[in-house]
């Protein structure tokens, strides 16, 4: 096909002329619509006659929502097709036409290259031929983008055939319209002025039949859609029910994620090294989120983690210790702490009551009345009532009354969390919602880049990036928005070729890169292009292959690499990622940001291809054409069949085969190729397993 010259302008208003303002019951519900919905996506499907244009168009007006007709569009498009004198059935030929077309929508008018076709695509020689038209993919595929764009930005309510089910697979409410084919023809004879019921009703049964059995985008009901019969239902009646569907939808749903995390009120938590800042972080949220070791320096990123107490929901900001005039490392571990008291709505400054304010303690003290910022001054490791004598040596500092507590024995700790909630603004009490947002763990041997590509990520110095192995230790989550998108990022400590005795620390960074892999939806996994790959790189590649997550290779260090190391390269990812050939791969270079800009990209595809479902119906056929190319073999005395098969998850995508025995894993693998040939799902691994019948079953 030639390249495209669609232009679809969707300028509608939710306003329709000669609508009455009463046509819907001012109730409850609908009177406050407009400002519970705000710009939200309806999708509204339904088979011809059903009342779904009508019904878009009022429901658009009573919610103060653009109305978008996808079917005017594919109606204009057919009449381009009959005016060019192209066959509506040669896809070729209609997608021609389709390419140099321009297809406009003002005021609830269609225009066709400029011209105004509204009432000419009503009529009956497109509506012969639309069916025709619309089931070619390369047509389909052509006003696809159009139909999405078109409420990408202010919503709309969109009405069509597919539009819960391909067109707008994430819309905010899926309703499909249907009635029985007595009432759709009474309504299309209303419509058209005509009279010959039988007729009509022989006609939408035959574009049921083509629209249904098209092998394109088969008008079908969304797993997720509300069904609503308007068989004796009146056109108020309709409108009035959906519109409180969508409200009631809409006022459920759970708030931006990203947005949600930013409002929370920020807690940092500081102090010198080896005070008990971590220990006193993993007390406040009840559970091992930050490393913990008698030693200073164990600390070295800020790191955020969700936090409530008495129903109030904050962020708490674990930092690394604050050391003056630090130098090396140290100096960039105070740079963080400093940051994460900058962006804070409180600080928490802990200091160690068994040896006293500190000279170091004094000069952090000066430093945070002159931020402007509240503090909280805690007397950590006060594990009994004698030591709290010790607190008042602390009044020098100027921070006023030290509260004393024992991070360690929890002693303290809920007076404490009292005090942080009254010293909180009360604005943003709502937990973040971060389920629908990607998960990303960024993972590699130590050294391999990952914290300088989770910097160029997120535009920021969060994680702290240096030349020594292990300067990450904690994995630090971080919700970041890029190109508008939300994102989670995780940059993970990597793991060591070998753990000398009584590591702890090192065990635990270990134990959090597995459980940072376990938890994300998606994978970075870093590999150092420049050396041979190793030990450490296939202990990794083992954790990923056990996980089942999706997956995005990146070689880093490429301006490392010349041509006899690309050879080499490609047999060594041959032999790592035998089991990943689907992994996409990025080259960059992390440290200049060179092919930084095809990352985001592989993401965005990885991340929908692991949450693809595949409707049960093309499942099977596929798996039956499969069998047909490929017969299963016998097993013993029968012949193995397969009776029916299902995607029963997504994220990763698990398919289930219902068969008559076990089926070889061959062809289990087999299947599999199948799968991805015909479905993009590039990055993600796939699992196929088989359930032969029950003993009951067999009998």
């Amino acid at each position: 096909m030639r390249g495209s010259c669609v232009r679809v302008l969707y300028q509608e208003t939710s306003a329709v002329p000669d609508v009455p303002d009463d046509v819907v019951p001012p109730t409850a519900s609908t009177a406050d619509a407009p400002a519970v919905v705000g710009a939200v996506v309806v999708a509204i499907d339904g088979p011809a006659g059903s009342g779904k244009s009508s019904v878009a168009r009022r429901v658009a007006e009573r919610l103060g929502l653009p109305h978008v007709d996808t079917g005017a569009l594919y109606r204009a498009a057919t009449l381009a097709v009959l005016r060019a004198g192209a066959d509506p059935t040669d896809e070729a030929d209609c997608a021609a036409v389709v390419a140099d077309t321009v297809l406009e929508r003002h005021a609830g008018r269609t225009l066709l290259d400029g011209e105004d076709v509204e009432d000419e695509i009503r009529g009956p020689d497109v509506t012969a031929s639309v069916s025709a038209v619309s089931a070619h993919a390369a047509v389909r595929d052509a006003l696809l983008a159009a139909q999405r764009g078109a409420v990408a930005e202010e919503g709309g309510v969109v009405e069509g055939r597919d539009i819960g089910s391909v067109v707008l697979p994430d819309a905010d409410v899926k309703v499909f319209l249907t009635a029985s084919v007595r009432e759709r023809a009474r309504r299309r004879a209303a419509q058209l002025g005509r009279d010959d019921l039988e007729d009509l009703e022989r006609e939408i049964v035959a574009r049921d039949t083509a629209d249904g059995g098209r092998e394109v985008a088969p008008m079908q009901v969304a797993e997720d859609a509300w069904v609503l019969d308007s068989s004796e239902l009146d056109l108020d009646a309709v409108v009035a029910s959906v519109v409180e569907r969508v409200v009631e939808q809409v006022a459920a749903r759970p708030r931006d994620p990203l947005r949600a995390r930013r409002a929370l009120p920020r807690v940092a938590v500081v102090g010198r090294p080896n005070v008990g800042k971590s220990t006193l972080v993993n007390r406040i949220l009840g559970a091992r989120v930050a490393i913990v070791e008698e030693k200073p320096g164990v600390t070295r990123d800020r790191t955020e983690h969700p936090a409530e107490w008495l129903g109030r929901h904050f962020l708490v900001v674990d930092t690394g210790g604050w050391e003056h005039q630090a130098e090396g490392m140290a100096a960039r571990i105070v740079d963080q702490a400093e940051a994460a008291v900058a962006a804070a709505d409180l600080v928490v400054f802990v200091v160690d009551a068994t040896v006293g304010a500190l000279e170091d303690d004094e000069r952090y003290a000066r430093l945070l009345r002159r931020s402007r910022v509240p503090v909280l001054l805690v007397a950590n490791k006060v594990d009994n009532d004698r030591q709290e004598a010790l607190v008042h040596e602390l009044y020098g500092l100027g921070l006023g009354a030290a509260h004393p507590v024992s991070a360690r024995h929890g002693r303290g700790v809920g007076d404490l969390l009292d005090e942080v909630l009254a010293a909180l603004p009360t604005a943003a009490d709502q937990a973040p919602a971060v389920s629908t947002v990607p998960r990303v763990a960024i993972v590699g041997k130590p050294n391999v880049g990952k914290s300088s590509l989770f910097n160029r990520l997120l535009g920021e110095e969060r994680s702290i990036v240096d030349s020594v192995a292990h300067t990450t230790r904690d994995a630090v989550d971080t919700m970041a928005e890029i190109d508008g998108e939300p994102w989670v990022f995780v940059d993970t400590a990597g793991m060591r070729r070998r753990y000398r005795h009584g590591e702890e620390t090192e065990l635990y960074s270990v134990d959090r890169t597995r459980a940072a892999i376990e938890s994300a939806d998606l994978v970075l996994f870093l590999l150092d292009a420049s050396e041979p790959l190793g030990e450490q790189d296939q202990r990794l590649a083992a954790l990923l292959r056990e996980a089942g997550r999706g997956v995005v290779l990146v070689c880093n260090k490429w301006d490392l690499v010349d041509e006899d190391r690309r050879l080499d390269l490609e047999k060594e990812l041959d032999r790592l990622l035998s089991f990943a050939a689907w992994a996409p791969r990025v080259n960059i270079s992390a440290a200049s940001g060179r092919g930084l800009r095809r990352l985001l990209p592989q993401l965005r595809t990885v991340w929908d291809n692991y949450r693809r479902r595949v409707p049960t119906r093309e499942v099977n056929r596929l798996v039956e054409e499969a069998v047909a190319r490929h017969p299963l073999p016998r097993q013993g005395q029968k012949n193995l069949k397969i009776r029916y098969a299902t995607q029963a998850e997504v994220a990763p995508p698990r398919f289930l085969l219902f068969a008559n025995g076990r089926l070889p894993a061959s062809y289990r693998r087999y299947l599999e190729r199948e799968l991805r040939e015909r479905h993009d799902f590039t990055g993600v691994p796939l699992t196929i397993e088989d359930r032969p019948p029950s003993p009951r079953q067999r009998r």
